[in-house]
């Protein structure tokens, strides 16, 4: 008997097919799965496959990881702030760049201005021009070391980055500075712990560095009201996908961009459309009973 795979399923059922953001969170950690069947979300298997599929999620389930719940909050909350600044990193960096250096280099430290002048004095190319060059030789290492074995790959990954990268260099078709904004750029995106997320973090660089390229920081502003509108706009079987921020719902922030302790948890998130949102009474009330 012939299965579907999860992402057979995922396709059908999606509201928003032609949206560049994933819409179910895949997983194959069983804690994961459990921990959001205790908010009250759904998973969703298919025989012969070891992925699960969980709805409904918001933007923000696909920057948490399980191993925020099996440590310390504080420490989890720091991380995941670093990961919610690595997403704005991952596809505004190189379009903030190529717009400075083209429409605003009047912002810059003098110092800092020319030595950026400096390293481009050799290049023959405009800074969106080694932008997409950069990314492009990225995302071909990036595809190579996946299709390798493992051990191959990882090598295949970074010798393949050090020698390509220093040889462009010194062929004067890319700046150092544009080595060091891509690097940067490229090490934000292994900061999501969805593969999925991930992939439409790369794409979005793209079309983020066109826009500064013809219109310097206005066309990176416009570009993000207009995947901030997308955002907003964007539901999973009827729960808004920005939420809790849009529309705005204070008891859910206990767990989006910082964790709150889990003994605060007593509510199941909104956005989880289970059928009773009380969780847990307060488990701490024994101390007051000492």
């Amino acid at each position: 008997m012939w299965c579907s795979p999860p992402g057979f399923i995922q396709e059908f059922i999606e509201d928003n097919p032609f949206s560049l953001f994933p819409q179910q969170l895949s997983t194959e950690r069983p804690d994961r799965v459990t921990a959001n069947l205790m908010e009250g979300r759904i998973a969703i298997l298919a025989e012969g496959s070891p992925t699960a599929l969980i709805a409904p999620v918001s933007f923000f389930a696909f920057y948490q990881s399980p191993d925020d719940y099996h440590g310390r909050w504080i420490i989890s909350s720091f991380l995941r702030t670093i990961r919610m600044m690595s997403f704005l990193i991952a596809f505004t960096l190189p379009a903030i760049y190529i717009a400075t250096i083209a429409f605003h280099p009047a912002i810059l430290p003098l110092e800092l201005a020319h030595t950026i002048k400096k390293s481009l004095e050799n290049v023959p190319f405009p800074a969106i021009v080694e932008a997409m060059l950069l990314e492009l030789i990225f995302e071909v290492l990036r595809e190579a070391g996946v299709r390798l074995p493992s051990r191959v790959g990882q090598t295949i990954g970074i010798v393949g980055g050090l020698v390509i990268g220093d040889a462009i260099v010194r062929a004067g078709l890319v700046s150092y500075t544009m080595i060091i904004v891509v690097s940067l750029t490229a090490i934000s995106s292994f900061l999501v712990p969805s593969h999925e997320m991930s992939s439409a973090v790369r794409i979005l660089r793209f079309p983020m560095m066109i826009a500064a390229a013809l219109f310097g920081y206005i066309g990176i502003a416009f570009g993000l009201l207009f995947l901030t509108i997308h955002l907003c706009k964007l539901e999973t079987f009827g729960t808004p996908y920005f939420a809790p921020l849009a529309p705005f719902r204070l008891g859910d922030m206990k767990d989006v961009f910082i964790r709150f302790p889990i003994w605060t948890f007593h509510q199941r998130p909104y956005d989880s459309q289970a059928q009773k949102l009380k969780q847990q009474n307060d488990s701490r009330s024994w101390k007051r009973r000492e």
